[in-house]
């Protein structure tokens, strides 16, 4: 008789097989787009037409489709590896789609043709961004294989800027200019302020209302007004009632009506004697991660651009990273230091990435603040849930006598502390805060701390293809 544990097992095994077939069958989509797109006359009204039949023919909308020949005509020339991988249902669509998008740094050039020689000299970067293009796609594969399609986000982003043909203070300085604020009409009396700004300023300022709105929540500092009355709550006869009425904003709520209140002060109203909303002063909280060579440049009283080999990338030409999003300049953050905002700075080896010490504007424990920096999310397999929204957790119960110290310490998000607790899945911890995780069926997961300097197995995978693959059988490439 046929044992519980058995069919599970079973339903695993079976599960990977579906999704090795899954890929390989969306790999073939892509396949039959990319070949009846190439074979359409040329002219807008015949482009229109194919993109509208493949619509229908896959059930899906017409700006999908624009998404998907984009991303076909990409692995078609510029990324083999990636296509083969695809049909061999060793990766998948997401894996292509983060792959291809953060590789769009390689072949950023900020254009300085003003005259002959500036354009011949921007003719040679595109040239240089292929080769460099090849060199980073054979690096990320390797996590690529690894790792689920969010937890590669954040390493392609850092390999790809690793092999970009422009330094991100040249590229992030040419962009800073294009900053803007606009509105989006929805549906519904609502709409979208949209603000394109530098990454360091969107977190510190998200962080920020999100401080606010937990420490409304909490009553300890006074509720942003109310734009709206409370779900299911009537408009208050006065403002009396208004401030009496329970206030059951959730924390996106209470984020927009603070961010109101901040901004609708009046700064040509002279006569204004009304007290500052909460929280005017900025305190939004970021995480940033920097070499040791990032570290000493950072804290450089006078700044400078740091002269790049455009023949080859340079090891650790990262040098500071923001948690949770990617690259930033040198330049970008050093104001940040400087100011009175709430940030934690973790310094890491430029040679292995490990951690070598943290440093907050305000302290915090030693231990803490090495896990924080140390897992940067839930340590169960493929989960990115954020430190700040996990618990840390002793590997070995503290009841069966495992120590609280941090290589046996770990953060998990509250749904998989208590999977870890109430089931019977089976983790242990290795050496450097390797994770291995055991399922109930037997399977063994690897679960690895969050490689800060991705960067360092490029050279060697540069120099082998991941997997070999054979022609298709037309002579032509899969895509």
């Amino acid at each position: 008789m046929t044992s519980s544990l058995q069919i599970r097992t079973q339903a695993i095994d079976g599960l990977e097989e579906v999704a090795r077939e899954l890929r390989a069958v969306e790999a073939k989509r892509f396949d039959l787009l990319a070949r009846g797109y190439r074979a359409i006359p040329s002219g807008e009204m015949s482009l229109r037409s194919y993109r509208a039949e493949a619509a229908l023919a896959l059930g899906v909308t017409e700006r999908r489709v624009d998404t998907m020949l984009g991303l076909a005509a990409m692995l078609s020339s510029d990324y083999h590896d990636t296509a083969s991988l695809l049909r061999a249902g060793q990766i998948d669509v997401a894996h292509a789609e983060i792959i291809t998008t953060a590789g769009l740094v390689i072949t950023n050039v900020v254009a300085t043709g003003v005259d002959e020689a500036a354009r011949a000299a921007d003719a040679e970067k595109v040239i240089l961004a292929a080769a460099r293009r090849k060199e980073y796609e054979h690096a990320v594969l390797v996590y690529a294989l690894e790792e689920t399609p969010n937890r590669l986000r954040p390493i392609a982003k850092r390999l790809a800027e690793q092999w970009a043909v422009e330094s991100i203070e040249a590229r992030q300085a040419a962009e800073t200019v294009h900053r803007r604020v606009s509105v989006v009409e929805m549906s519904d009396g609502m709409a979208e302020l949209r603000v394109y700004m530098p990454a360091l300023q969107a977190y510190g300022l998200h962080d920020h209302l999100t401080r606010i709105a937990k420490a409304v929540k909490r009553k300890t500092v006074p509720a942003p007004t109310l734009l709206f009355p409370p779900r299911g709550v009537l408009a208050a006869n006065s403002p009396d009632d208004a401030a009496d009425a329970e206030d059951t904003r959730g924390l996106d709520e209470i984020r927009v009506d603070a961010l109101h209140d901040l901004l609708a002060r009046d700064p040509f109203d002279t006569a204004e004697t009304a007290p500052r909303p909460t929280g005017v002063e900025l305190q939004g909280r970021v995480q940033l991660v920097v070499t040791a060579e990032g570290l000493d440049e950072l804290l450089a009283k006078h700044g400078g651009t740091v002269a790049r080999d455009t023949a080859a990338p340079t090891d650790g030409a990262v040098k500071c990273e923001l948690q949770g999003y990617g690259p930033v300049s040198i330049d970008a953050a050093r104001p940040l230091i400087a100011s009175r905002q709430l940030w934690d700075l973790i310094t890491v080896c430029s040679h292995t990435g490990e951690v070598i010490r943290t440093d907050g504007y305000r302290p915090v424990k030693p231990q803490e603040r090495f896990l924080v920096a140390r897992d940067g999310h839930c340590r169960f397999p493929g989960c990115i849930a954020p430190t700040y929204r996990s618990e840390i957790d002793h590997t070995i119960d503290a009841a069966l006598g495992g120590p609280t110290a941090t290589d046996n310490l770990a953060h998990l998000c509250l749904k998989h502390h208590i999977l870890k607790g109430n089931s019977d899945w089976k983790v242990e911890q290795g050496e450097g805060g390797v994770l291995v995780w055991t399922s109930p069926t037997g399977k063994t997961h690897v679960d690895r701390p969050p490689d800060r300097l991705p960067e360092h197995r490029m050279k060697s995978a540069s120099q082998r293809s991941p997997v070999r693959f054979e022609p298709a059988d037309d002579g032509e490439h899969p895509f």
